[in-house]
């Protein structure tokens, strides 16, 4: 396998508040952050630091076992955060989205949702979503109350319904799925999502060179407007890995 990760504050922000994690060889993770002062630094870093400690208990897990401990990996991270505003109050209202993908021992690839960073499948030529979005504009997507075109030019297409810190209980999505010979997954934060289509994403993966894709994929968002940091993991599995 072969894995590139890469991000960029964009053209607007001062700061980059998207946090990182290309752990070889199994674990990956994006985090867009949220909050005023340092906040949503704070939030996206602090929640990759306890995905990444919570790795430590995924060794050997599959299945029910598998899908719990990350579910609750991600509540320990919402403890966390909670915490840290109890004793900063200046960062009240923080919070961050969090995608991530462990490679389990069982060959398949879970997945681990909050918010609307993204996680896609590029098979065959063809690029799927396969992670749903916890935002406003796509449940009135999903209610057929807007169209495609319309999600992406609206008003609050940026408010979340679910994030890492936003409440004391977090509810999670977490799923399996099994790989196939030259799938790619595509890991980012909606700095990319809301600034190119699914086809142009998909455009930019037809190139076969994982880090040529990758930086293409950012120079996309930052060529479409570049208004939010944008962050990407691209995951290339090849023939015999499957």
């Amino acid at each position: 396998m072969i894995a590139v990760s890469k991000t960029n504050a964009g053209l607007v922000r001062a700061t980059n508040e998207d946090a990182v994690l290309t752990d070889m060889p199994d674990l990956f993770a994006i985090a867009d952050g949220m909050g005023g002062y340092a906040a949503g630094e704070v939030a996206s870093v602090e929640t990759i630091k306890v995905l990444q400690e919570a790795k430590k208990g995924f060794a050997g897990l599959t299945g029910a076992e598998l899908c719990a401990a990350l579910k609750e990996a991600a509540s320990e991270a919402n403890s966390h955060l909670r915490s840290i505003v109890c004793q900063k109050p200046d960062y009240e209202g923080m919070g961050t989205t969090l995608v991530a993908v462990y490679l389990a021992a069982d060959g398949l690839a879970y997945a681990l949702n909050i918010g609307d960073s993204r996680l896609y499948l590029w098979r065959g030529g063809s690029l799927k979503q396969i992670t749903q979005d916890h935002s406003y504009v796509a449940e009135l997507l999903s209610k057929g109350d807007i169209t495609s075109e319309e999600a992406r030019r609206h008003p609050q297409r940026n408010v979340i319904l679910r994030a890492v810190g936003a409440d004391e209980e977090l509810e999670s999505d977490v799923f399996s799925f099994k790989l196939e010979q030259g799938d790619r997954l595509l890991l980012c934060s909606d700095g990319l999502s809301d600034m190119a289509t699914d086809a142009e994403i998909a455009a930019v993966l037809a190139e076969a060179d994982t880090e040529k894709a990758a930086d293409a994929l950012i120079e996309l968002a930052l060529n479409n407007g570049g208004r939010d940091n944008v962050s990407v993991i691209l995951l290339d599995f090849k023939a015999e890995e499957i």
